[in-house]
């Protein structure tokens, strides 16, 4: 029951206890005047009584604003009690918030127009600091037969009510702005026509309507996508409660007289009143026509590069960040007559022989780790059960400077394979047909050495018969270390190479190979550093072949420079180490992948290759490697290379 009711209803009941005072009064025939009095008094505190007991703050006053009774709640409310307010003027009260000149001309005004005061809001300041909103409502009451008039005032806290209000037009606010402002486009459409009940700016402009579209159905405002099935959809949702979601929908929409194709992400919500009954279906959507166009055109470029790497010889597979493979290509699918799912789920590691796998996989975590494009070769087993053997480069691809995927090719290389076999048989047989006459040729020079003089005197001038001799000789080393090398890659192919293990001083070894080469080099500068005199078990001849190996790949690299640094020392985890650094061309990062493979020779300048048949390092990388050592390079081009091999100390076998 609201204020004025509940005002109504009291004056009723006021009125209707008059009457029966009166009539008990007229009654003097039945009963005396002092019962009628004593009837009357009673009923008097029944209205009294009736006004304690109501639940808001209420006080009633006499014609001259003095205050006759102020029930419970007006007490508590406002801290006081009725002894300290009765005969008291209610806006002289010692409650700072009845000091209000207002109040005082409306209450006054009450009497002599007759009018009621009908919901008047006051503050007031509560005792906690915070703002109190009161809710007044005052009207004229008549308590007996006589001609004076009473004011009854009722007081109601309305301060939780002023805040929700308050926080409700808050909301409102806020709701109309993000209605408004969003780049959403967003539509509320009621009823089974679908009339449009509010639209916001971002839908208005796409649509290309104009403004007046409010309280039109939505095939007026347009008409063209009836034929599109979007209708449809919005009758299913206001229908069966259902939601819709759609995204990059194709629709035709017709602005300005032009036909225009747009694509958006769309939501069609149904809307329900308090009852749970639908009224309606809200749209919101997003414009995202520019990314549907891109993703048609990568979907596009995608398809072709399907296309193009289908077509490509080599087997192609692409894999995640993590390196598990999502696509093969079809040389890929042919050679491994596997279907796409199953050469997914088993991998094409899988399908690497079994020697090789041991290294790949160890390459391929290190090289995954460190983002970095690798090569290695290795036989792949085919549908015919066959292991062939195969190139394979795996480069990542980087987003962000974030790696998002590797591309792998694998190129067959069989041929390749074949041809080196063949190569090293005709080499091992050269080799061996060679190396007796040659040794042959060795030993007659060495006796022309003894038997012939420093010179023979003609005629006309002398031949220095002896440094022409020494040449010869050197040319004939030369060619014998040639030999040994290609008979040394025969027995590593055979796993025949045996290490004859000796002590001796590794820092003596190299200084009789630098003396050796100095002879066959005498233009170059070989600077020898010894940091560290070691003693190390190896195969001295060995260890010298692959420093010679060293040295002579510096100088020829090289040209230009006539200088090259060795040095001689410790490693931190105490093995022995030999340096040799050159101050040439240098080594290109994906080449010093491939200087250690057999027949393998770095480029040069205009893609010139250096002369040699690429065994040197290839052996020098087995020799060391048969020691239990390793060798490793740190090169940049054009500012030289360093090679570096360590080897164990305390060497036993």
């Amino acid at each position: 029951m609201d204020d004025k009711s509940r005002i109504a209803q009291l004056e009723q009941d006021l009125q209707q206890a008059n009457r029966k005072i009166r009539e008990l009064e007229n009654a003097n025939s039945i009963a005396g005047v002092e019962t009628v009095r004593s009837l009357s008094n009673n009923l008097l505190e029944l209205k009294e009584s009736v006004i304690d007991h109501l639940h808001h703050p209420v006080v009633i006053l006499d014609c001259d604003l003095k205050v006759v009774f102020a029930n419970q709640n007006f007490c508590k409310t406002f801290k006081t009690t009725s002894e300290a307010i009765v005969d008291r003027l209610i806006y002289e009260l010692d409650i700072s918030q009845w000091k209000i000149p207002q109040l005082q001309n409306v209450l006054e005004m009450i009497l002599p127009s007759g009018s009621k005061m009908n919901n008047f809001e006051m503050q007031v300041d509560g005792s906690n600091g915070q703002v109190k909103h009161l809710l007044l409502n005052a009207s004229k009451i008549k308590l007996s037969d006589q001609n004076e008039h009473c004011i009854l005032l009722s007081i109601e806290n309305i301060t939780k009510r002023k805040i929700a209000q308050d926080n409700l037009k808050k909301s409102q606010q806020q709701f109309h702005d993000l209605f408004y402002s969003s780049e959403s486009l967003i539509a509320i459409f009621l009823g089974p026509d679908h009339i449009v009940d509010m639209a916001n700016d971002a839908i208005i402009e796409v649509w290309g309507k104009g403004k007046d579209v409010l309280g039109k159905p939505l095939l007026e405002v347009l008409p063209e996508i009836e034929e599109q099935g979007l209708v449809d959809l919005l009758n299913h949702v206001y229908e069966t409660g259902e939601a819709f979601h759609a995204s990059e929908k194709h629709v035709s929409l017709t602005i300005d007289g032009v036909q225009q194709d747009r694509y958006f992400d769309i939501i069609y919500q149904p809307q329900r009143d308090g009852d749970g009954n639908i009224i309606g279906v809200a749209n919101i959507s997003s414009d995202v026509t520019n990314q549907a166009l891109l993703n048609e055109k990568i979907k596009k470029n995608e398809a072709q590069f399907r296309e193009l790497v289908n077509l490509i010889p080599n087997k192609i597979n692409i894999a995640t960040e993590n390196g598990d493979s999502f696509y093969y290509n079809k040389n890929w699918l042919d050679y491994t007559g596997l279907e796409p799912e199953e050469l997914v789920n088993k991998g094409w590691l899988s399908l690497v022989h079994p020697e090789e796998y041991i290294h790949l996989d160890k390459e391929l975590s290190q090289f995954k780790e460190q983002g970095r494009e690798f090569e290695f070769e290795a036989r792949l087993l085919n549908k015919e059960n066959e292991y062939r053997w195969h190139l394979m480069k795996s480069v990542p691809v980087k987003g962000n400077h974030t790696i998002s995927s590797w591309i792998t090719s694998c190129t067959e290389i069989q041929s390749m394979k074949d041809e080196e076999v063949h190569k090293e048989g005709f080499l091992k047989l050269v080799s061996h047909e060679l190396k007796t006459p040659v040794t042959s040729i060795k030993g007659y020079i060495q006796l022309l050495q003894t038997v012939l003089p420093e010179k023979i005197k003609t005629d006309s001038r002398d031949i220095p018969v002896k440094p022409y001799l020494n040449r010869i000789e050197s040319q004939i080393e030369r060619l014998i270390r040639l030999i040994s090398e290609m008979l040394d890659l025969s027995r590593i192919e055979q796993n025949e190479l045996i290490l004859e293990l000796s002590d001796f001083e590794l820092n003596k070894q190299v200084e009789t190979v630098i003396e050796d080469l100095s002879f066959s080099h005498c233009e170059m500068q070989i600077d020898i550093d010894h940091e560290e005199h070691i003693e190390i078990r190896a195969d001295r001849e060995r260890i010298g072949q692959v420093i010679s190996n060293l040295i002579t790949n510096a100088v020829k690299y090289s040209p230009d420079a006539k200088k090259v640094s060795v040095r001689i020392f410790k490693t931190q985890d105490n093995q022995a180490a030999v340096s040799v650094k050159d101050y040439g061309i240098g080594i290109a990062l994906k080449e010093q992948q491939q200087i250690f493979k057999r027949f393998y020779r770095v480029s040069g300048n205009n893609d010139d290759t250096y002369e040699g048949f690429g065994i040197g390092l290839y052996l020098s990388n087995e020799i060391i490697e048969k020691h239990q050592g390793k060798i490793t390079v740190t090169s940049e081009p054009g500012t030289g290379s360093e090679f570096t091999f360590l080897l164990p100390l305390n060497q036993s076998q």
